[in-house]
């Protein structure tokens, strides 16, 4: 039976669907730049071959700062741990099955270092490429610029400019919590590190908790797909040919 209730209920799902999917926001973040070309995303076709930011044959997004390449798509369902785990080491995609979960390095001691900023856990989590950080919120807070409910200051933004604005043209990214590969060491073998893209928070989860999932890879696959031999490499193998062409000249003279 269809009532008021279950109609509001409804049209709230519809607008939580519609704001998990938003429209690229070109100039929140690093991704796109000043024209779609000089930011730090790059996107790649399922061969390779690099494609327009917008182009409808992108399968993956290469970020330039991370060394790290993205899968436009993500999960299209919510899953526990140990199947979100199985789910991205069973992708073959673009001739490469390398694919994981995104990282989290446990910064300090081992465990929840619950801070407004820059630690493992809570807001505004540490997103630095190299030493202490997190795939997911470089991802979310760096590169699409999107913000967390809780300030770096401390303070609570009631004023609604929080959570995931920006998707750019990934897709099924959902406003909701996200895996990642890295287990919570210090609970055990129970716990993994999530990063909740409908808050910008990031913390533990139960394995048996569903999440929705991301996969990543190391590295460019345009670099590695259409890979050029150095210049040195390259003269080595001219001289080579050159060497086996005289060989066969002289065999034939012979």
């Amino acid at each position: 039976m269809t009532t008021p209730l279950n109609r509001l209920l409804a049209a709230t799902l519809l607008l939580a669907s519609l704001a998990a999917q938003a429209a690229p926001v070109t100039s929140q973040g690093s991704w796109w730049g000043t024209d779609g070309t000089n930011g730090t995303l790059r996107a790649r076709d399922i061969n390779g071959h690099a494609v327009a930011l917008g182009d409808g044959s992108a399968a993956f997004f290469y970020d330039t700062q991370a060394d790290l390449t993205w899968q436009r798509a993500m999960s299209t369902g919510t899953m526990n741990w140990s199947a979100a785990v199985a789910w991205a080491d069973a992708l073959t995609t673009g001739g490469f099955d390398d694919w994981r979960l995104p990282a989290v390095i446990d910064s300090g001691a081992a465990g929840c270092n619950y801070s407004t900023y820059k630690t493992d856990c809570g807001y505004n989590v540490q997103t630095q490429v190299g030493s202490a950080y997190s795939e997911w919120a470089h991802l979310y807070y760096d590169v699409l610029g999107n913000k967390a409910f809780v300030k770096t200051d401390g303070t609570r933004d009631y004023g609604g400019n929080w959570g995931l604005s920006n998707t750019a043209y990934f897709d099924n990214m959902q406003a909701n919590g996200n895996w990642s590969g890295t287990e919570y060491v210090s609970q055990g073998a129970g716990d993994a590190w999530a990063f909740y893209t409908s808050d910008g928070s990031q913390g533990r989860n139960y394995k048996d908790y569903r999440n929705y999932a991301a996969a990543v890879r190391s590295g460019d696959v345009l670099r590695q797909a259409n890979a050029v031999p150095e210049p040195q490499s390259l003269a080595l193998a001219l001289v080579a040919l050159a060497g086996l062409g005289a060989t066969l000249t002289r065999r034939r003279a012979a």
